[in-house]
């Protein structure tokens, strides 16, 4: 009987094309199918045989000798890929696979299971800004270099909101530079409003997260190389001229501690957190010391550039911030006290009651006030004709772009007109420019006095009170007890504590201090909608 012989290929049709498969001497086994691209038998019996003399191509060939893979070594790396197809592999063989990859120079990475490579980009983002967990904070600490709570807490909250619904899935070794591109494009587009600083600041949270990831050999290679960035302009401060400011520190402001900030901010050009951060025992008799600053996230810390520094103070401003401390309720020490104990004011209050008092100014001889004598009528009507006004006023502020930080524009602008930079960078604390690293911490005398009277020269004239005067504006509130038991049940506590200026917070306290029944939560709805409400006695 005439042996078998044994078939080297089998060839099959599907659809309207052939595919050959290529079979193992040994084992007997099909490789898999390929394409001849033939649509006759013939044809694709021509091309079987090529490959057989040739070599067959590779579809994901780099270079030109990598196009034909003769077929004894395309069995043997079949063979190979079958048997880890089937074998039960342990963490060491898998070492040794990734070792024999590297050498021949096939990959510089292979991301294997429970891996830092592994992990999902989104949850490698939100541990990296995690304060309290992650690596990135650690070692900022570890190298006596700042950085906050507040400023992770923004940075999480960046990632929460554009990069996790964007980058969902994927792992931190798939994000690659054209993702990053990409979705840099992507939250341009969907968020047109933003500024050009605000969108740096966006892509700034996963570009340090990768690089970091890159310096400690998370990742293999740094996918934010040659990464376009975002323009660093950002909308230019406006600042009030001299006429305008003289203006509003003359207009009636309800609280002592934000017409009082406002007016610090004005005449050191101290940031708003340096403001709140201020205690009695700053406040010297010419200068402040101004070694710290508050946020509601972290507390007191270091000021924005980690150093210390002495800022002139005008007289009036002095014997002012000293009264407004002197009637701090807590006894914390903290000049702009909150109803809190220990806690200065938020800083965004400063800022409204700022933006309040812009709009007055621009409304001006049309502003109308509602008083207690008027109608509930006459209140609406009021403000039916206010509307409008305001809506216009505080378009025009916002395309001024006049914010509390512009007082600190409106003190560089308006001393360095007087003396020379360098010795108002002193009082700001700036640092922008190289040419005043080396030299700008030297602090004379000469220079704090010479600041000090260009401060007295370009404010003195602002200000809405002489010398000695200014402190009077900081009255301690006087609360006759059944006068106010009439005006909380006349008003709102909101209405009522501006005109004492102090919170409504604050107000509940002190009736509750002096034994005060006040309005409950929902009173003034029922009195709008004609309901019958019950007034109680004032106690003895």
């Amino acid at each position: 009987m005439k042996p078998q012989t044994k078939r080297q290929f089998y060839l099959h049709r599907r659809r309207f094309l052939f595919y050959v498969q290529f079979t193992d001497p040994d084992t007997r086994r099909r490789l898999s199918a390929l394409s001849t691209g033939k649509t006759t038998r013939d044809d694709a019996l021509l091309v079987v045989y090529d490959w057989i003399k040739n070599g067959i191509p590779e579809k994901r060939a780099r270079s030109i000798e990598e196009k034909r893979r003769g077929l004894p070594e395309k069995l043997a790396v079949e063979q190979l890929l079958a048997s880890l197809k089937e074998a039960e592999l342990t963490e060491s063989d898998v070492v040794k696979i990734e070792k024999i990859l590297r050498d021949k120079g096939l990959a510089t990475l292979i991301v294997r299971k429970d891996t830092p490579q592994a992990e999902l980009f989104t949850d490698y983002l939100t541990r990296f800004w995690d304060y309290d967990k992650s690596p990135y904070v650690e070692e900022k600490h570890s190298h006596k270099l700042n950085i906050t709570r507040k400023h992770t807490l923004e940075s999480l909250e960046r990632v929460n909101r554009y990069w996790v619904p964007y980058f969902k899935g994927k792992t931190i070794t798939e994000v690659t530079r054209q993702n990053l591109k990409d979705f840099s494009l992507d939250v341009t587009k969907k968020n047109p409003a933003l500024s050009p600083l605000t969108l740096k600041q966006i892509l700034r949270v996963g570009v340090t997260a990768l690089r970091w990831a890159y310096a400690n050999e998370i990742i293999p290679i740094d996918p934010t190389i040659r990464l376009p960035a975002y323009s660093s302009k950002s909308k230019k401060r406006g600042v009030l001229t001299p006429e305008e400011a003289m203006a509003l520190f003359r207009l009636p402001w309800n609280d002592a501690r934000y017409f009082l900030a406002n007016l610090v901010a004005m005449t050191t050009g101290l940031r708003v957190a340096e403001i709140l951060a201020l205690r009695m025992e700053d406040v010297g008799e010419k200068y402040l010391a101004v070694d710290r600053s508050f946020s509601l996230v972290d507390g007191l810390k270091m000021t924005k550039t980690e150093e210390p520094r002495t800022v002139p103070i005008v007289p009036q401003i002095r014997d002012a911030l000293r009264r407004l401390g002197d009637i701090n309720p807590h006894g914390d020490g903290f000049i702009f006290y909150s109803d809190k104990p220990g806690k200065p004011l938020d800083q965004h209050e400063p800022l409204k009651a700022l933006k309040k008092m812009l709009v007055r100014m621009k409304i001006g001889d049309n502003w109308l006030e509602c008083t207690r004598d008027d109608t509930r009528e006459e209140r609406d009507q009021k403000r039916e004709v206010m509307k409008p006004l305001i809506q216009e006023a505080r378009e025009y502020w916002k395309k001024r772009n006049v914010v509390f930080h512009s007082w600190r524009h409106f003190f560089s602008k308006n001393l360095a007109d007087n003396i020379e930079i360098r010795k108002v960078m002193l009082a700001t604390g700036h640092k922008t420019e190289a040419v005043f690293r080396n030299y700008a911490d030297h602090i004379y005398e000469s220079d704090l006095k010479e600041v000090a009277a260009a401060a007295d020269k370009v404010f003195q004239p602002i200000l809405p009170c002489k010398n000695g005067e200014l402190e009077q504006i900081i009255q301690e509130p006087r609360f006759e007890r059944e006068k106010l038991y009439e005006e909380v049940w006349a008003e709102p506590v909101t209405v009522v504590a501006a005109r004492y200026g102090i919170t409504d917070t604050g107000l509940r306290k002190v009736c509750r201090r002096l034994n005060v029944p006040h309005p409950p939560p929902g009173y003034w709805a029922k009195v709008k909608a004609g309901k019958a409400v019950e007034k109680p006695e004032l106690p003895e």
